[in-house]
Protein backbone atom coordinates (compact mmCIF):
# COMPACT_ATOMS: atom_id res chain seq x y z
CA UNK A 1 0.00 0.00 0.00
CA UNK A 2 1.45 3.42 -0.58
CA UNK A 3 1.91 5.63 2.10
CA UNK A 4 -0.86 8.26 0.72
CA UNK A 5 -3.42 4.94 0.88
CA UNK A 6 -2.16 4.20 4.46
CA UNK A 7 -2.80 7.68 5.33
CA UNK A 8 -6.36 8.19 4.13
CA UNK A 9 -6.75 5.05 5.38
CA UNK A 10 -5.14 6.21 9.27
CA UNK A 11 -7.57 9.30 9.00
CA UNK A 12 -10.70 7.44 7.57
CA UNK A 13 -10.04 4.93 10.73
CA UNK A 14 -9.40 7.91 12.70
CA UNK A 15 -12.53 9.37 12.51
CA UNK A 16 -11.57 12.67 10.22
CA UNK A 17 -13.55 13.76 8.43
CA UNK A 18 -11.88 14.30 4.84
CA UNK A 19 -14.73 16.55 3.14
CA UNK A 20 -15.14 19.50 6.04
CA UNK A 21 -13.25 18.43 9.07
CA UNK A 22 -17.01 18.42 10.86
CA UNK A 23 -18.85 15.39 11.63
CA UNK A 24 -16.92 12.05 10.42
CA UNK A 25 -18.16 10.48 7.40
CA UNK A 26 -17.32 6.93 8.93
CA UNK A 27 -17.45 5.72 12.80
CA UNK A 28 -17.96 8.76 14.77
CA UNK A 29 -16.38 9.28 18.24
CA UNK A 30 -18.45 9.71 21.00
CA UNK A 31 -18.32 13.74 21.04
CA UNK A 32 -18.84 13.29 17.24
CA UNK A 33 -22.25 11.45 17.72
CA UNK A 34 -23.26 13.83 20.48
CA UNK A 35 -22.25 16.46 17.66
CA UNK A 36 -24.11 15.05 14.85
CA UNK A 37 -27.51 14.36 17.66
CA UNK A 38 -27.44 17.81 18.37
CA UNK A 39 -26.91 18.92 15.25
CA UNK A 40 -30.28 16.87 13.80
CA UNK A 41 -32.00 18.52 17.03
CA UNK A 42 -31.62 21.94 15.90
CA UNK A 43 -32.55 20.76 11.99
CA UNK A 44 -35.75 19.75 13.17
CA UNK A 45 -36.84 22.51 15.42
CA UNK A 46 -35.90 24.94 12.38
CA UNK A 47 -38.19 22.21 9.58
CA UNK A 48 -40.58 22.02 12.54
CA UNK A 49 -40.21 18.50 12.94
CA UNK A 50 -40.71 16.41 15.57
CA UNK A 51 -37.25 14.75 16.78
CA UNK A 52 -38.97 12.04 19.24
CA UNK A 53 -36.62 10.13 21.78
CA UNK A 54 -37.16 7.32 19.29
CA UNK A 55 -36.06 8.85 16.33
CA UNK A 56 -33.19 10.24 18.40
CA UNK A 57 -32.33 6.29 19.92
CA UNK A 58 -32.31 5.38 15.94
CA UNK A 59 -30.14 7.74 14.48
CA UNK A 60 -27.54 7.45 17.78
CA UNK A 61 -27.78 3.12 17.00
CA UNK A 62 -26.64 3.85 13.62
CA UNK A 63 -24.29 6.71 14.41
CA UNK A 64 -22.74 4.42 17.07
CA UNK A 65 -22.62 1.51 14.68
CA UNK A 66 -19.09 0.49 12.90
CA UNK A 67 -21.54 -0.74 9.93
CA UNK A 68 -24.96 -0.06 8.32
CA UNK A 69 -27.65 -1.30 10.29
CA UNK A 70 -30.74 -2.84 9.32
CA UNK A 71 -33.90 -2.56 10.95
CA UNK A 72 -34.39 -5.57 12.69
CA UNK A 73 -30.92 -5.39 14.06
CA UNK A 74 -31.77 -1.87 15.37
CA UNK A 75 -34.73 -3.46 17.27
CA UNK A 76 -32.27 -6.31 18.50
CA UNK A 77 -30.19 -3.35 19.95
CA UNK A 78 -33.00 -1.25 21.29
CA UNK A 79 -34.07 -4.60 22.98
CA UNK A 80 -30.41 -4.75 24.62
CA UNK A 81 -30.90 -1.05 26.01
CA UNK A 82 -34.29 -2.08 27.18
CA UNK A 83 -36.50 -0.42 24.99
CA UNK A 84 -39.19 -2.67 22.76
CA UNK A 85 -40.94 -1.54 19.39
CA UNK A 86 -42.67 -2.77 16.55
CA UNK A 87 -40.62 -3.09 13.07
CA UNK A 88 -43.26 -0.55 11.54
CA UNK A 89 -41.95 1.96 14.49
CA UNK A 90 -38.57 1.50 13.64
CA UNK A 91 -39.23 1.48 9.81
CA UNK A 92 -41.28 5.03 10.70
CA UNK A 93 -38.37 6.59 12.51
CA UNK A 94 -36.09 5.10 9.75
CA UNK A 95 -38.14 6.74 7.09
CA UNK A 96 -38.05 10.02 9.04
CA UNK A 97 -34.92 10.02 9.75
CA UNK A 98 -34.02 9.41 5.67
CA UNK A 99 -36.21 12.37 4.76
CA UNK A 100 -34.70 14.61 6.75
CA UNK A 101 -31.38 13.33 5.46
CA UNK A 102 -29.93 12.37 8.67
CA UNK A 103 -29.21 8.83 6.86
CA UNK A 104 -29.00 7.45 3.62
CA UNK A 105 -30.65 3.89 2.51
CA UNK A 106 -28.43 1.18 0.93
CA UNK A 107 -30.61 -0.46 -1.47
CA UNK A 108 -28.05 -3.13 -1.87
CA UNK A 109 -28.33 -4.69 1.24
CA UNK A 110 -31.50 -2.63 2.87
CA UNK A 111 -29.53 -1.03 5.78
CA UNK A 112 -28.66 2.20 7.21
CA UNK A 113 -26.23 4.67 7.81
CA UNK A 114 -25.90 8.42 9.16
CA UNK A 115 -25.40 11.00 6.33
CA UNK A 116 -21.82 12.57 6.80
CA UNK A 117 -23.49 15.95 5.88
CA UNK A 118 -27.45 16.45 6.64
CA UNK A 119 -27.05 20.34 6.93
CA UNK A 120 -27.13 19.89 3.02
CA UNK A 121 -27.96 18.73 0.04
CA UNK A 122 -25.35 16.50 -1.48
CA UNK A 123 -24.55 13.55 -3.99
CA UNK A 124 -23.04 10.85 -2.65
CA UNK A 125 -21.92 7.66 -4.18
CA UNK A 126 -21.39 4.91 -1.26
CA UNK A 127 -18.23 2.58 -1.73
CA UNK A 128 -19.28 -0.68 0.33
CA UNK A 129 -16.71 -3.78 1.23
CA UNK A 130 -17.87 -6.65 0.38
CA UNK A 131 -15.46 -8.70 2.58
CA UNK A 132 -16.05 -6.69 5.87
CA UNK A 133 -18.70 -4.37 5.31
CA UNK A 134 -17.34 -0.68 6.05
CA UNK A 135 -18.65 1.54 3.65
CA UNK A 136 -17.71 5.29 3.11
CA UNK A 137 -20.11 8.06 1.64
CA UNK A 138 -17.92 10.01 -1.22
CA UNK A 139 -18.84 13.36 -2.27
CA UNK A 140 -18.70 13.32 -5.78
CA UNK A 141 -20.02 16.34 -8.38
CA UNK A 142 -21.42 15.32 -11.63
CA UNK A 143 -22.72 11.49 -11.60
CA UNK A 144 -26.03 12.31 -10.70
CA UNK A 145 -26.96 14.84 -13.14
CA UNK A 146 -25.46 13.42 -15.97
CA UNK A 147 -27.71 10.18 -15.05
CA UNK A 148 -30.49 12.75 -15.20
CA UNK A 149 -29.31 14.15 -18.44
CA UNK A 150 -29.18 10.17 -20.15
CA UNK A 151 -32.48 9.24 -18.63
CA UNK A 152 -33.79 12.56 -20.37
CA UNK A 153 -32.83 11.79 -23.43
CA UNK A 154 -34.44 8.39 -23.35
CA UNK A 155 -37.50 9.72 -22.12
CA UNK A 156 -37.56 8.58 -18.32
CA UNK A 157 -37.91 11.00 -15.42
CA UNK A 158 -35.46 10.09 -12.49
CA UNK A 159 -37.45 10.24 -9.39
CA UNK A 160 -34.44 8.89 -6.87
CA UNK A 161 -30.94 8.39 -7.93
CA UNK A 162 -28.72 5.93 -5.30
CA UNK A 163 -25.29 4.81 -6.48
CA UNK A 164 -23.46 1.75 -4.46
CA UNK A 165 -20.30 0.79 -5.74
CA UNK A 166 -19.06 -2.98 -3.96
CA UNK A 167 -15.67 -3.55 -3.61
CA UNK A 168 -12.81 -4.00 -1.15
CA UNK A 169 -11.68 -1.16 1.49
CA UNK A 170 -8.06 -0.58 1.97
CA UNK A 171 -8.02 -3.00 5.06
CA UNK A 172 -9.32 -5.70 3.14
CA UNK A 173 -7.55 -5.14 -0.25
CA UNK A 174 -4.05 -5.26 1.67
CA UNK A 175 -4.86 -8.41 3.58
Amino acid sequence: MSNIAKTTQQKIRGHQCLHTGDISCAQPSYKQVEDFLSQADTLCLKRKQRFTDLRKQVLSLICRSEQPLGAYALLDLMKEAGRSAAPPTVYRALDFLQEQGFVHRLASNNTYLACAHPQHQHEAVFLVCTQCGYTQELHTDGIYKAVESRAKQVGFKVVHTAVEVAGLCAQCHDS
